[in-house]
């Protein structure tokens, strides 16, 4: 039963609804429960199957996933053109701002919200913080997770890890991990058998969930007469209260599953966690329930995280960088936003007619952009060298890369290469005047058909006083040089950049672990930190 009341509705008339889902066992379970109660109160309805981005792409493990919604925005699409009349998520997944014409319209009473680390019993060890043996190899795709582990037991070995929760458990039963970590909720929701297998509950004190973990949002469009009836039979009162105050500092910094960050309401009090580059840190927001959200939260962040007073250049587009930008905000951070980079298409085609089997393969969103018309056509598949690539590609209505690569550049290339080498496919791969070659390493030479697609130009202009720049490629690094002399300290994404850097010899310099936001936010904090 979730309703605060006991007495339940009866409607007047039959409603009738197609709940939206993804396809895995733990969302059947959620649009299950939902389907149930529904009837149990005199209504219908019949499930319809989503695929989602994070179901399809499993080559990319979360925390190297930027942006957010990869498993509700083609629910939420669904929803949004009349498909389906609710969506069912995992309340954790959804971003923190509904999308325009939608809206929360139930929140069912939550579930467990402990993270458990199930173990074989050989890996047990009574004496560790964690109740497992050292330098155990630790499966999670959480950045939190990885995160607060280190904190609690700093000589765990985590790796990611991928799929549904059965198929987590048999890649534990197989040997591939000493341990794994999993949402107490998905365990007990799906009845899992953990036969043969010690689970050791991490304390919600020591070990904070993610904020509204254990609970469940139904998603309707705005202005649907039926949400009056669906909020009497599923929503609880309290559990929505407590989740938006977890949720609220989230909001604030406009965080999704790749930020380690976690919230939870214990009694009256707001429990947070966060890693930044200075250390793991958690903090307890006193009497929270108490006091405005805003004020709670930004107390949050004060604790979370040190205000800092400087200024910083992004070679990004406004926008381009969600994360990024909201940390600095959140840090007070001034930021200001330029390219360097101007691009113009050649209008040049393809060398040769692509088929079925063949691969278009991006290098960047400015590749994206200057062939744009070609992917929406193209009879193949799309491979992207990163998340930044593949996320430009959601300005194309419906289209979503088949393979998207990791870290460096020549590390998705390598790894891209192995992919396809048993295949008879071709590479077709749009290029610059400044990238001409970099793509050889994709596979033999009789396979790939590369075109100067666009060509790659460089501004120069006078830009405002600033402490720090973030370079993302070399070739902004040479337009940054030409704009200004400034004296400021930079940080790189990649060692290409940072190898134009340290050669121009004229700037200090941090250099982000990967490719995305999340490190060129750590990056750039130790640079703040000193």
């Amino acid at each position: 039963m979730t309703s605060d009341s006991h007495d339940k509705p009866t409607p007047s008339r039959s409603p009738h609804f197609r709940i939206g889902t993804r396809g895995s066992d733990l969302a059947l379970w959620q649009a299950h429960f939902t389907r149930i109660e529904i009837e149990r109160q005199g209504g219908s309805a019949e499930l319809v199957i989503i695929s989602t981005q994070g179901d399809r792409i499993q080559n990319v493990s979360f925390d190297k996933m930027e942006g957010k919604g990869f498993f509700t925005k083609e629910i939420e699409s669904a929803l949004l053109e009349d498909r389906i009349d609710i969506a069912v998520h995992s309340h954790k997944d959804l971003e923190t701002t509904s999308p325009p014409g939608l809206c929360i319209a139930a929140v069912p009473e939550r579930g467990p919200v402990e993270d458990l680390l199930v173990m074989h019993p050989s890996a047990r060890d009574v004496r560790t913080p964690c109740g497992v043996k050292r330098h155990a190899v630790i499966g999670t795709s959480s950045h939190r997770r990885r995160a607060q582990l280190a904190m609690l037991q700093s000589d765990l070995v985590v790796t990611p890890l991928r799929g549904n929760v059965p198929t987590r458990i048999q890649k534990l039963r197989t040997g591939n991990y000493d341990a794994i970590v999993l949402a107490r909720a998905g365990i007990e929701r799906l009845q899992i058998d953990l036969t043969g297998l010690h689970v050791h509950v991490l304390p919600v004190d020591q070990f904070v969930p993610a904020p509204a973990q254990g609970a469940l949002a139904i998603q309707m469009r705005e202005g649907d007469s039926r949400i009056p009836w669906i909020e009497r039979i599923l929503h609880h009162r309290e559990t929505a209260e407590r989740i938006e105050r977890e949720r609220s500092v989230l909001r604030q910094l406009e965080g999704g599953c790749m930020l380690p960050f976690g919230a939870h309401m214990m009694g009256d009090e707001l429990r947070c966690f966060l890693e930044t580059a200075s250390g793991a840190r958690l903090t307890v927001v006193r009497e929270a329930l108490l006091m405005r959200a805003e004020e709670s939260t930004a107390q949050s962040l004060r604790q979370l995280g040190a205000v800092h007073e400087a200024s910083c250049l992004l070679t990004r587009l406004p926008g381009s960088w969600p994360i990024f930008e909201s940390l600095a905000r959140a840090c007070g951070v001034r930021l200001y936003h330029h390219s360097f980079i101007q691009t113009k298409p050649t209008h040049a085609d393809c060398p040769v007619p692509p088929g079925r089997s063949d691969w278009l393969w991006l290098h960047s969103p400015e590749a994206v952009k200057s062939v744009g018309q070609l992917i929406q056509k193209f009879p193949g598949q799309v491979a992207c060298v990163g998340m930044g690539t593949a996320r430009s590609l959601e300005r194309l209505e419906g289209f979503q890369p088949a393979w998207i690569g990791i870290g460096e550049p020549a590390k998705a290339h390598e790894d891209f290469a192995a992919s396809i080498a048993s295949s008879s496919g071709r590479v077709f791969i749009p290029h610059s005047n400044r990238t001409k070659g970099r793509w050889k390493t994709l596979g033999p030479s009789k396979r790939l058909f590369g075109w100067e697609a666009y060509t790659t130009e460089l501004t120069r202009e006078s830009l405002p006083a600033h402490d720090f720049a973030v370079i993302t490629s070399p070739s902004q690094y040479e337009g940054y040089l030409g704009s200004n002399a400034l004296n400021s300290q930079v940080v790189v994404l990649g060692t290409s950049s940072q190898t134009a850097v340290k050669d121009a010899g004229r700037h200090a310099v941090s250099v982000a672990q990967a490719p995305n936001e999340w490190e060129a936010w750590l990056a750039l904090e130790r640079l703040l930190n000193g």
